[in-house]
């Protein structure tokens, strides 16, 4: 066939570079307004979740307070403090200590005369406020005002010296008539208050607006004189005013009070029982930014693609030789990544060897391994995961910064080879690593979330030849899988031990599978209201032929990546199934909760299997709960929405295990149809002695509240932690202090003595 002539490939070539151009060119056009309204729409729907838990965490703050508040009137009052007001100083100090939010504490007669304050020391003269006409006007008002408490407006305090609001109670006799005040001052500008525990994005502001206009407290703020004390005329209070009564929203606008300029996006929740609005105030910049932040990469790759696409066509058109010297480099390189190959990289250790020993040197290399990627080819496909190869590709060779020869041996394994480099040295390249996967990867129309796990060998400590260092980091890469993976791990020898190990221990899982070498055991769920027992976890024990029992955590990392966890699983659902029918036909109301693996949780059929069991065992769906990881649950959150739905679509209840632990950002939780959330033991364990495990908790708390999701407080090992999670009225809890977990046959006489709290 006779060929054409280079002028008219030449401009065949330039036309067809000239339509892509355009198109690309269109495409990113698009794309860029439609990630825009959408980031828009994210950023809105994040700051009302914020606003709302705000608004929930001030009332709990408030209700908090004020029922301390009522129980201090009456010591103070069994105490004589109209008689002796110094002999209660210690109570009121006391109570200061258990409510860091309080700098001072202060005691007025009817009158308005103060009797203690303890910003002022013992034997010094007290402020009179009657002098003060506004003050004591406020003040003997809320002395006849019915509520429980008051809160009052900001106001600059004579005694303390600084902005703060007033929240009070009163004290009545028998015919309701005031005996006297207590006062709490709250300073507005110190850190540590109920303010201080919400994140917000970077300049933003967070703040209480009354209802008649006025700010009640604010955070941060650089001038207090220039905030309280006036009536804000910004978008929040405008459309308060224009809607009295007003639950919740968001606005855009300029806030001229505020010391920022420029558009700002505010949202706000009314508080439930306060004249009291919620708000946080963003930058418009702000959504430019995470916008920026999400489509960046893509633009600029795209941008360097069409770039790029120029460059080959103009190099095909003017450079035949180097086309085919191009063509004999491809046999070297991965045609899916474009990486050097297992062929390639074998060279470059060659090379790295008679280096390494013409100068009495060392080399090491990393053995990557992609964490759970069959997962991501049995639930989405081939095709995404050839597109998330291309992009760990990516990640990995950008984290490598300098040196180093990133190849693809093949699937989903990586080798990097770090000439000269020491052990020491590759261990900062595997941390660098590491810490690259933290952030999600867009893959098409998936965000997903995948982690490393790194073995390292050096030469010639650990393998003199190609092959020997090879296997060697291969091992140490199974050592992190065993490890938890998204980690790294250097080889020793014992390493090769602790793989042969592994491939007995699988052996023996498989023969047990095969046949039914296990038990199930449940540990009760309390409902911390009344103390039934009202549920239970369902958990695996592997017992051997010698009659060892193996607790879970020992064989189900091996189920997972063997896929044994699948009939395993199956065996666990029926077993439970069959358990819980037999406690409900003999009265017992109850309910089973069995965790669901992310293995299984990416297994197609899943759903399938679940109501195939459900009707063959005859239990009602909604006696069956199962706990999916946060981890799980965001490895393809838009896939993992889709079959949670249609599991709750057919009774079942959900819950999210280990609450706290994964990267679930507020806009996919809001989605996840789950019934309950679980707090992971690791904040449980510390919640009766750290102020952040606690503050973790009782945020935990509010917004599962505001989600209208039940929450199970997990590992609860101490009665002192029992009585503080139910102090912060948590609704179920589990763990050691209740029960062990137990067989079917102790569980029911548990129940039957009516026990609720068995040694551990």
């Amino acid at each position: 066939m006779r060929q054409k002539s280079p002028t008219s490939f030449s401009r065949l070539l330039r036309n067809a570079v000239a339509a892509f151009l355009l198109a690309g060119t269109v495409s990113l056009v698009a794309y860029s307004v439609f990630s825009w309204e959408r980031e828009e729409q994210e950023v809105r729907g994040n700051l009302a979740i914020l606003s709302s838990f705000l608004a929930s965490v001030s009332q709990s703050f408030f209700d908090n307070l004020g029922n301390g508040l009522g129980p201090l009137g009456q010591l103070l009052d069994q105490n004589r403090v109209l008689e002796e007001p110094e002999a209660s100083r210690r109570h009121l100090i006391e109570f200061q200590k258990r409510y860091p939010e309080v700098t001072g504490m202060a005691v007025f007669a009817p009158d308005g005369r103060m009797l203690i304050n303890t910003a002022v020391q013992a034997g010094e003269p007290l402020p009179d406020f009657r002098k003060d006409p506004p003050y004591i006007k406020h003040l003997l008002q809320d002395m006849v005002n019915p509520a429980p408490y008051v809160v009052g407006p900001p106001e600059f305090g004579k005694a303390l010296q600084r902005w703060r609001f007033a929240f009070r109670h009163v004290v009545r006799d028998a015919e309701g008539h005031p005996r006297f005040l207590v006062q709490a001052a709250i300073p507005l500008e110190r850190e540590g208050t109920f303010l201080h525990q919400l994140p917000i994005p970077p300049n933003s502001f967070i703040g209480l607006l009354r209802t008649d206009g006025y700010q009640q407290a604010r955070w941060p703020i650089e001038d207090p004189s220039a905030i309280y004390g006036r009536v804000s005329n910004g978008p929040v209070a405008k459309a308060v005013r224009a809607s009295p009564g007003i639950q919740s929203g968001v606005t855009r606008g300029i806030s001229h009070w505020l010391d920022s300029k420029g558009q700002r996006v505010t949202a706000f929740t009314r508080l439930a029982r306060s004249d009291m609005y919620a708000y946080i105030s963003a930058p418009w910049s702000y959504i430019w930014q995470k916008w920026w932040e999400h489509n960046a990469p893509v633009l600029l790759l795209s941008l360097l693609f069409l770039a790029a696409s120029f460059v080959v066509a103009y190099r095909i058109r003017g450079h035949e030789k180097s086309h085919r010297e191009a063509l004999i480099a491809q046999a070297r390189r991965d045609t899916l990544t474009g990486l050097p190959n297992r062929a390639a990289a074998e060279d470059m250790m060659q090379l790295c060897i008679k280096m390494s020993r013409a100068l009495d040197g060392q080399f090491s290399v990393l053995f990557i391994d992609i964490d759970r990627f069959k997962d991501v080819n049995d639930s989405l496909g081939h095709a995404v995961g050839d597109q998330l190869l291309v992009a760990v590709a990516g990640v990995i060779k950008e984290a490598l910064r300098d040196g180093g020869m990133l190849s693809r041996l093949g699937g989903d394994e990586f080798l990097v080879v770090l000439p000269t480099r020491d052990v020491n040295a590759a261990v900062v390249v595997a941390e660098r690593v590491i810490a690259a996967f933290k952030t999600a990867l867009p893959v098409g129309d998936h965000l997903l979330q995948v982690t490393p796990s790194i073995g390292i060998a050096q030469f010639p400590e650990h393998g003199a030849d190609i092959g020997t260092l090879l296997q060697h980091a291969d091992t140490a890469m199974y050592e992190a899988k065993r490890q938890g993976r998204n980690v790294f791990s250097v080889y020793i020898d014992q390493l090769g031990d602790r793989v042969r190990e592994r491939v007995e221990t699988e052996h023996q899982l498989r023969e047990a599978i095969r046949q039914g070498s296990f038990k199930m055991v449940y540990q009760p769920v309390m409902d911390m209201r009344d103390g039934r027992i009202v549920g239970a976890e369902a958990l695996v024990r592997w017992v051997r032929p010698d009659g060892t029992v193996v607790l879970p955590d020992h064989f189900i990392g091996i189920a997972e990546e063997t896929g044994l966890i699948h009939p395993l699983g199956e065996w666990v659902l029926r077993t439970t199934l069959a358990q819980l029918k037999e406690w409900n036909d003999a009265g017992h109301d109850l309910w089973v909760a069995i965790n669901i693996s992310p293995r299984q949780f990416q297994d197609r059929n899943l759903i399938a299997k679940i109501d195939t069991a459900l009707r063959e065992s005859g239990v009602s769906p909604d006696r069956l709960e199962l706990e999916i990881t946060e981890t799980a649950a965001m490895l393809n959150p838009e896939a993992s929405m889709r079959i949670l739905g249609n599991l709750k679509a057919m009774g079942l209840r959900i819950a999210i295990d280990d609450f706290g632990t994964g990267y679930s950002s507020l806009s996919y939780l809001k989605r996840i149809p789950a019934d309950k959330v679980k707090i992971d033991k690791s904040f449980v364990d510390g919640i009766d002695k750290e102020v952040e495990d606690t503050a973790i908790v009782h945020m935990v708390l509010a917004l599962a509240g505001v989600l209208e999701k039940t929450v199970v407080a997990e590992g609860v090992e101490t009665e002192q932690q029992f009585r503080a999670l139910r102090g912060l009225n948590c609704g179920y809890a589990q763990g050691y202090w209740i029960s062990r977990p137990i067989l079917a046959g102790d569980f029911i006489r548990l129940i039957e003595r009516g026990l609720t709290n068995v040694s551990a």
